[in-house]
């Protein structure tokens, strides 16, 4: 019962580190994964994903200056521009916003630009919906009106976190710290964990086949059945002679 006690003593001690450990490994996996995801996502999409409704994009101008500088991380809250369209109070004056640029917005025309609302969405002649938009680092407001329609999120604030992750995953040390160290650490962990398994594994298949009886072959049995019958003849003989003697004795 002590043996049976310490064998599960020493289970748990082994099990222990081994559960930690797969903890940290995987954890790795999933962040490394949610990288190399969102790099495919925005390599193949043109698109940058979303988590839970939120975005996040890196300040490339210097247009917002003094609010958000070039390589910050803002936070922005996904919004569709139809739903802007619909109800106007979601965009309100003062509010710095995502928009993909107009035609007629100059050099940045197509792609997405960071500016605060100056004008709250109010009708053109054409009937839609348009919002005014300014840099804060800018002298004056945008000269051509954004569509409701073109805008893609609210900004709500940067973020130191993200702005450091990304400034590592942008240097070759830090890719390779980030994304390549962790995917070896994890590859030579599964590899170990796949031979500890198979030696296990054999180890458990070689005591098996000791402890299994030896199959009886054609030759052994005809050897076996020739000493039992041997040793049968002899009990046969050895009994008729006790017999013998008995008759002898009870005759005198």
């Amino acid at each position: 019962m002590a043996r049976m006690m310490e064998t599960k003593e020493n289970k748990k001690k082994i099990s222990v580190p081994v559960l930690i450990i797969n903890i940290i490994v995987t954890a790795l996996f999933l962040f490394v994964f949610a990288c190399l995801l969102t790099v495919m996502i925005q390599t193949f999409t043109g698109k940058e994903p979303t988590l839970f409704g939120y975005r996040s994009f890196v300040v490339v101008t210097d247009s917002m200056t003094g609010t958000y500088d070039k390589g910050d991380v803002i936070i922005v809250k996904v919004v569709d521009g139809e739903d802007v369209a619909k109800d106007a109070s979601l965009v309100k004056e003062g509010d710095a916003v995502t928009f993909i640029a107009p035609e007629g917005f100059g050099a940045v025309e197509g792609y997405t630009v960071t500016h605060r609302v100056v004008k709250a969405p109010y009708e053109e002649v054409d009937g839609n919906l348009y919002i005014r938009t300014k840099g804060d680092a800018a002298a004056a407001e945008d000269e051509t009106p954004v569509p409701v329609e073109n805008i893609t999120g609210i900004v709500l604030g940067k973020s130191e976190a993200l702005a450091a992750v990304q400034s590592v995953l942008r240097s070759k040390a830090g890719f390779l710290l980030i994304i390549v160290v962790p995917l070896v650490l994890i590859a030579v962990w599964q590899i170990a964990v796949f031979a500890v398994a198979s030696a296990k594994s054999n180890k458990k298949a070689t005591q098996t086949a000791q402890d299994s009886p030896v199959p009886e072959t054609d030759d052994d049995r005809i050897e076996r059945l020739k000493k039992e019958a041997v040793e049968e003849y002899v009990k046969k003989i050895s009994s008729d002679g006790k017999d013998e003697a008995d008759k002898s004795k009870d005759g005198d």
